[in-house]
């Protein structure tokens, strides 16, 4: 019998296609934050400065205007990464609990945690504001992961040994240091699978047998 009792799943470019939901909406206007992004990766700017700047080139670029409910629509369009529903469904019938914890957009986090029957996500709210402006919550900071799953860990009553973390960006990485087995996947970034116990590019399935016999 595994040893793990949950695994905590990044989303974006883990379990959904594509590297990040926030890249998905840009994408979607023709917008670009690269420049922005750059300022939050070094950590010159907040969660909140961020998405704020997101928003307003959203607005600026669109014809119609740019709420939750249009927001929505556009990550309805976002699909799993190959596996990803059979590496779940799998991890489930092993007895292992699944939950994202992700720097992504909640809307789209609860969509596929309810389909695949996972627990509730921690994730990140964007919403209309009284202001008529789109809003965040920042539920999981891409910079705080780590002391969310502490706080997750605490409160399910698990040690390290019994988690394991999948993710692909080095933001993933406080997650990593946190479980007992660690593992990248679809990702070329050093930093990340150098520092997982598992490298793992393609379909998803052939992680049920590493996890549920670590």
């Amino acid at each position: 019998m595994s040893k793990i009792k949950l695994v905590v799943f990044d989303m974006d470019g883990t379990l959904l296609q594509p590297r990040s939901c926030w890249a998905q909406i840009h994408d979607h206007f023709g917008t670009d934050n690269r420049d922005m992004l750059k300022l939050y990766v070094e950590h010159k700017i907040s969660d909140q400065e961020f998405v704020k700047a997101d928003v307003k080139t959203w607005e600026e670029k669109s014809d119609v205007k740019v709420d939750e409910e249009y927001v929505n629509s556009i990550l309805d369009q976002i699909e799993p990464t190959d596996g990803a529903e059979e590496l779940v469904a799998g991890l489930h019938k092993k007895g292992i609990e699944t939950i994202f914890l992700t720097g992504g957009i909640k809307f789209l986090a609860d969509k596929w945690a309810k389909q695949w029957n996972m627990k509730k996500p921690l994730a990140n709210d964007l919403i209309d504001g009284k202001d008529g402006h789109l809003m965040v919550h920042i539920n999981a900071s891409g910079h705080a992961k780590g002391p969310v799953m502490d706080q997750l860990l605490k409160k399910m009553e698990l040690s390290k040994e019994n988690v394991a973390a999948v993710g692909d960006t080095v933001v993933d990485l406080p997650l990593f240091e946190r479980a007992g087995l660690s593992i990248a996947v679809n990702t070329n970034q050093k930093d990340v699978f150098e520092n997982a116990n598992y490298h793992h590019n393609g379909d998803l399935r052939e992680l049920i047998n590493i996890i549920s016999t670590w």
